[in-house]
């Protein structure tokens, strides 16, 4: 295994002092990236490393860019360790229930194609999505909280 390699690794592992150690004697591997097109920091956010995040960017680590693989940001990448889990941000759940709310069946079919763990999540109240879309009247949003397929 390189160095850059090592590199990864300890950002992959949360291993701080390796990850500080590397950086500071090799910094042009902060923006270097790996053959996915991804960066420690990124896997250091998937990781929920925050500490070794911090150090990444306080070293100069480029914090808005993207994979070469899905074209996302290291953020992008903490958000995907949350939604594994069944997280979302706020703003989605917030505009899905607007979306529900207003009987937009395009933008709620948008959602769900996009982001398929909402069909069973709640909103911000703690109500549950289906429940809304049976309040909406719209024959529709129910028809698609009722199939897999969005």
């Amino acid at each position: 295994m390189n160095e850059f390699e090592r590199f990864i690794e300890a950002a992959k592992r949360g291993a701080l002092e390796d990850v500080r150690a590397i950086a500071q004697s090799s910094p042009e591997f902060l923006n270097r990236k790996d053959e996915t097109g991804a960066m420690a920091l990124h896997y250091a956010a998937i990781g929920g490393h925050r500490a070794v995040v911090r150090l990444l960017v306080e070293c100069g680590a480029d914090i808005n860019v993207t994979d070469g693989e899905y074209g996302a940001t290291p953020a992008g990448w903490a958000i995907e360790y949350l939604r594994e889990i069944g997280g979302f941000l706020a703003m989605e759940l917030d505009d899905f229930a607007f979306a529900i709310g207003t009987g937009d069946a395009a933008w709620v079919k948008r959602f769900l194609t996009r982001l398929p763990g909402l069909r069973g999540a709640r909103d911000s109240h703690g109500k549950p999505f289906k429940v809304l879309a049976g309040e909406s009247g719209n024959p529709e949003i129910v028809r698609l909280f009722e199939s897999d397929a969005a």
